[in-house]
């Protein structure tokens, strides 16, 4: 269904973006594929659309949350290979090889489907080798293995630092892994990618870019999917379409409230707006200095021209402050794709939000 809120996994449930599938399913395989978007443009739900269609075995690990420690990203492997090993029966012969070849090294134990790996530092394998073991998965299977890390950008810190490393590595050595990392912080994902001290800097990738829907795609989007459950909404889906921008995990989320009985459509955009503002919470709460909530306030009131915007900065403050300041603050919002170059929100909810903290 079209409405559905989670990620889709099929081409029946996935809007349009034929030339972007086409595009993807053509690179697995590849060593490295980089699928960058604004938040909530389908990015999750194309690549794992492609996958299930090349049925290639591949291994998803979702970083939105971020992992700060050798025991948050180990957890997530964990995760992600027992998540691996359960849907393994469609790929022949690769969980019985799989098994067979993980619970080989150390630190790994097997339950059943469940696959366990071991954080602490004399017992945990190295993420080389689990690499290893999935590009030796290939080699028996004559088959590459794909591993998708979801959000990449969310791969800091030194543990992330060693996560790019062993990648790097594999990029290099392991000729059976395929490599696909996706990003809704563009700054931040490219300049993982583009830093010259990073291990991954120098990789060939090939790319491919969600989008916004334009509007006639988003009145057919809106309208197919309350066909598809037999809601008649009528001409607030106008307003929908001109409030959303073409933001499809936004048109989904309002479709979906709609349909489970929610009134009009300002109840539903609150509950949307609330979901963003926590989210904007979640990304303040990261930031050291506090200029980055009264900025974004600044914005939302339209207050976008660079000295217009430094003095309502220094009335807040009641100080002189120097260009940088102001600049790093905005630097900081472009990485994570909040604002674009012209100083506008990327997303008319978040700026909603925005107005609320």
């Amino acid at each position: 269904m079209l409405f559905d809120p989670r990620p889709k996994a099929s081409r029946r449930d996935l809007y349009d973006f034929e030339e972007e599938l086409k595009t993807l399913s053509r690179y697995l395989g590849e060593p490295l594929t980089v699928v960058s978007g604004l938040r909530r443009t389908g990015k999750t739900s194309l690549v794992l659309t492609a996958l299930n269609e090349s049925d290639k075995p591949y291994v998803f690990i979702d970083l939105r949350e971020g992992f700060a420690s050798w025991r948050e990203l180990y957890s997530l492997i964990s995760r992600s290979f027992s998540e691996f090993v359960e849907r393994a029966s469609r790929w022949g012969k690769v969980r019985e090889i799989f098994l067979k070849l993980v619970s080989r090294l150390r630190g790994v134990s097997v339950l059943g489907f469940e696959v366990s790996v071991n954080w602490l530092p004399e017992k945990r394998p190295l993420l080389g080798e689990l690499f290893g073991v999935l590009d030796e998965v290939g080699e028996k299977t004559g088959e590459k293995v794909i591993v998708v890390f979801d959000e990449f950008q969310r791969s800091q810190g030194p543990v992330g630092a060693s996560l790019h490393g062993a990648i790097a590595h594999s990029y290099d050595f392991h000729r059976n892994l395929s490599f696909v990392v996706t990003g809704s912080e563009m700054g931040v994902l490219y300049g993982i990618l583009e830093n010259p001290e990073n291990p991954l800097y120098g990789r060939a990738y090939l790319e491919v870019k969600t989008r916004k829907l334009s509007r006639e795609e988003s009145l057919d989007f809106l309208n197919r999917g309350f066909e598809e459950t037999g809601v008649k909404v009528g001409s607030e889906v106008e307003r929908a379409v001109e409030e959303l921008d073409g933001i499809i995990g936004w048109l989904t989320y309002y479709g979906y409230l709609k349909v489970s009985g929610r009134d009009n459509f300002e109840s539903v955009m609150n509950e949307a707006v609330g979901l963003a503002k926590r989210e904007l919470e979640s990304f303040l709460a990261r930031r050291v200095s506090r200029r980055y909530r009264v900025v974004l306030k600044l914005l939302a009131e339209g207050i976008t021209e660079w000295g217009r915007l430094k003095r309502a900065l220094e009335n807040y403050e009641g100080v002189e402050l120097s260009d940088r300041v102001l600049h790093e603050v905005l630097q900081g919002l472009r990485k994570h794709s909040i604002i674009d170059d012209e100083n506008k929100f990327t997303d008319p909810v978040v700026k909603r939000a925005a107005q609320l903290l």
